[in-house]
């Protein structure tokens, strides 16, 4: 996803009270529960938004790249996070206290509408991944589902594409809700059938008309 934010002028506006810092892989953002005292703004690196059970099983909802704002609704509504987030590399993340951040809003019109850029999208991505999960009848067409949307929100519009594999088939079966080893064993039999092309970590599709096909879309 592009930037949505631009940080620049977010630090103008609060030089003296903007503070940034060096997340390492696993380092956690901000927990399930907490509540929203400021942003946090993805510089750069990624982060995953996650959730788990009581039985410890997790479940992953985004990965977020630069340019994002991580938890956001919270932000706005003043609840706490429903989610965790956690960097997946060394990421630098920007941190903004809430009141700040609000106030900064109501001074800047093309501030809140990349703010109501970002919660559009975020509720755009919430509705596709709950009708990947709901209606998709195997593991497979799940999985067609995912990497159908990868691409799409990379706007690629050739038939033939490839992607970059940077997230584990353990994290894609936590996307989906499917265990690791039935990950693989379905990102084989896709290899088998011609639908993807595994060359190290990347991913190429020889045709995303026949990977629509599989994903029913």
């Amino acid at each position: 996803m592009p930037r949505i934010f631009d940080t620049s002028a977010l630090k103008t506006f609060v030089t003296c009270k903007r503070t940034s810092r060096v997340y390492q892989q696993g380092s956690i953002l901000f927990n399930e529960g907490d509540a929203p005292d400021g942003l946090h703004i993805l510089d750069s690196g990624r982060a995953k938004m996650f959730g788990s059970n009581t039985r410890g099983k997790t479940f992953i909802t985004k990965i977020a790249n630069a340019g994002e704002m991580l938890g956001l609704n919270a932000i706005i509504l003043g609840k706490p996070y429903l989610l965790s987030a956690e960097a997946m590399e060394p990421s630098r993340v920007s941190y903004v206290l809430r009141e700040d951040f609000l106030n900064f809003l109501k001074k800047s019109p093309d501030a809140s509408r990349q703010v109501i850029q970002q919660l559009s999208a975020n509720y755009y991505d919430s509705q596709r991944d709950v009708r990947t999960l709901n209606l998709s009848s195997s593991i497979r067409e799940k999985i067609a589902r995912l990497l159908v949307s990868w691409i799409e929100s990379d706007d690629h519009n050739n038939d033939q594409v490839w992607i970059n594999m940077d997230v584990t088939h353990e994290q894609i079966g936590q996307m989906i809700g499917a265990s690791r080893e039935t990950v693989s064993r379905t990102m084989s039999a896709l290899s088998g059938i011609g639908v993807i092309v595994v060359k190290g970590h990347v991913l190429e599709i020889p045709s995303m008309k026949r990977l629509r096909e599989l994903a029913k879309l």
